[in-house]
């Protein structure tokens, strides 16, 4: 299409009309993305797609899309080999979970619409993936019980911690040491004892 018939169209504004009813960044990110077709095949083919989801929201009213955002950052992050932070793995948890709860609504409408019921069905499920996450992740932190070995570690930090401390008070009630010390209590700041 030229841009005259876009204009005339008022396909911009449409989009921003349609872009108002997105329930996630994801849904207008691939809004911006969308282009009229000259294909009848895809035009008949988004038409069909686009009266099952209306035949969807008028028997449900909604779609279930809570948890579904953005990852694609996190994904890169993946890809490149980062660490993920505990926030970005609950986001991936809650990603999951999100698209296993649309594609059980979605093959429960396989009547209204078995096109969409479809594209939900080729959705793979990750629930393992999701429950080691959650399991894992308590309070935006990593928990102890993550693993074996994390545990072990963090035990033998505060085994450690717990011996400088000793120490520490040791030295500080030393009655050599008191008359070079003006305040008796230690306190943690920035990881150091002081």
């Amino acid at each position: 299409m030229n841009k005259m018939t876009f204009e005339k169209l008022q396909y911009n504004e449409l989009k921003e009309i349609v872009k108002s009813y997105c329930v996630s960044g994801l849904g207008k990110q691939l809004l911006n993305k969308l282009e009229p077709s000259s294909s009848m095949k895809v035009v008949k083919n988004r038409l069909n797609e686009t009266t099952e989801a209306r035949a969807i929201l008028d028997a449900e009213g909604h779609v279930p899309f809570f948890g579904i955002s953005n990852i694609d950052s996190t994904i890169q992050k993946l890809e490149k080999g980062m660490i993920l932070d505990p926030a970005e793995l609950v986001s991936v948890s809650d990603f999951l979970r999100g698209c296993r709860k649309v594609k059980t609504f979605m093959l429960d409408k396989e009547f209204f619409a078995p096109v969409l019921a479809s594209y939900a069905n080729s959705m793979s499920e990750f629930k393992s993936v999701e429950e080691e996450i959650n399991f894992s992740i308590k309070g935006n932190s990593v928990d102890s019980a993550a693993s074996k070995e994390l545990k072990r570690i963090r035990n033998s930090i505060e085994s450690v911690e717990g011996k400088i401390k000793e120490r520490l008070n040791k030295f500080l009630n030393s009655s050599t040491n008191k008359k070079y010390i003006q305040e008796f209590f230690i306190s943690r700041k920035d990881d150091r004892y002081t």
